[in-house]
């Protein structure tokens, strides 16, 4: 897996597609790691995920997991916009959760209308 580093924040507005939020529990694989999708958009997504003690490289690819209408869609390629600690150090220093942010690469035709399906299909427009 490549490590990158996420896109430096400007204050305006990046999004080039609307984003919307997923009705059931989506999952995304990042290689042995798991996170839950927050929202995801043609472009790219927002998942949180735990980080025990050592934190995993940043993944060029992922895949997406929907339990509920058995959605699998493998080796999206990704690279990372912006991580973010969602959860202040506690008395469980071992333990922290990440928010990361991650724009998609160039789809298949395949992938693309799979993801489409997904968003058509699984998704309520964020507010």
């Amino acid at each position: 897996m490549l490590e990158t580093q996420p896109d430096t924040f400007d204050g305006t507005e990046r999004r080039h597609h609307q984003r919307f939020r997923v009705k059931d529990d989506a999952l995304v694989f990042l290689g042995k790691e798991t996170g839950t999708i927050l929202d995801i958009s043609m472009g790219g997504l927002a998942f949180h995920y735990a980080v025990f003690e050592e934190q995993p490289p940043i993944p060029c690819h992922l895949d997406i997991f929907l339990a509920e209408s058995r959605f699998y869609l493998p080796h999206l390629p990704v690279s990372l916009v912006n991580e973010v600690q969602t959860l202040p150090h506690s008395i469980f220093n071992f333990l922290r959760v990440k928010r990361l942010s991650m724009k998609f690469g160039a789809l298949s035709s395949e992938q693309r209308a799979r993801l489409e399906d997904l968003i058509t299909r699984n998704t309520v427009i964020e507010s």
